[in-house]
């Protein structure tokens, strides 16, 4: 049986490697880009793996996602998977306190109001298909070595959002599997290529992504580290 799933910022970074892996599993994939002349690029190479589309889609334009979902649900009757990928960090480097509050809500929008939106319009025939909702996020706890204010505070409620969804799933039986992987440092365009110790390349982060979707373990309500290890804040 086909399934569909979209990718959010999957024109270039880890979104482009967790849609070709997710090609390579026989998945039709709807590449998400902001740009119709990057997705454009990225769906050309990703047809060397199978059925990929371009769907633009700005998760940070919020009135915009509901009528993108519906476009979907419409031209997609098989669609069972939702991959939150697309954010910003803002800066990574600015003291806490020297961020307008354009900037944090900037980041916001785009790293959880957005997923947010995207991910209730989608509900329905994620339900209807016994579907999945995958996202990507970041530790959320701060330690010296990597504490970027506006990208940790906008990825807390999409972490959030993930563990109460799941709660939620369960006791209202809604047939739908939600959980988040932090993948750890990975070199993209997102850090500025950064590279050091214990980094990995988006090839890596996509293949490690798509091999937790696929695995037919249900994570339900869970954000896991890169090491397979759940993230317990209590």
């Amino acid at each position: 049986m086909t399934k569909t799933a979209l990718v959010t910022g999957a024109n270039k970074g880890i979104g482009y490697e967790i849609a070709k892996n997710l090609l390579q599993k026989g998945y039709t994939v709807l590449v998400g880009a902001r740009d119709v002349e990057r997705g454009e690029k990225a769906v050309s190479a990703l047809k060397a793996f199978g059925d990929v589309h371009l769907q633009i889609i700005d998760v940070s334009k919020i009135a915009e996602l509901p009528r993108i979902a519906k476009e979907i649900i419409t031209n997609y009757p098989d669609f069972s998977l939702l991959v939150n990928n697309a954010g910003i960090p803002g800066d990574m480097s600015k003291p806490a306190w020297e961020f307008t509050v354009a900037e944090l809500q900037a980041t916001h929008v785009t790293d959880f109001i957005g997923p947010y939106e995207l991910s209730r319009s989608l509900l329905p025939i994620l339900e209807k298909n016994e579907g999945q909702i995958f996202n990507v996020t970041i530790p959320i706890e701060p330690v010296s070595f990597f504490h970027p204010f506006a990208y940790m505070s906008a990825k807390a409620p999409l972490n959030i959002l993930t563990k109460t969804w799941g709660i939620e799933f369960k006791a209202q039986h809604k047939p739908v599997e939600i959980f988040a992987l932090m993948p750890g440092g990975v070199t993209t365009d997102l850090n500025n290529r950064l590279e050091g110790p214990g980094f990995k390349t988006p090839q890596v982060a996509g293949e490690l992504a798509v091999s937790l979707i696929t695995d037919h373990i249900n994570r339900s309500g869970q954000v896991v580290n890169f090491d397979g290890k759940i993230a317990n804040y209590t």
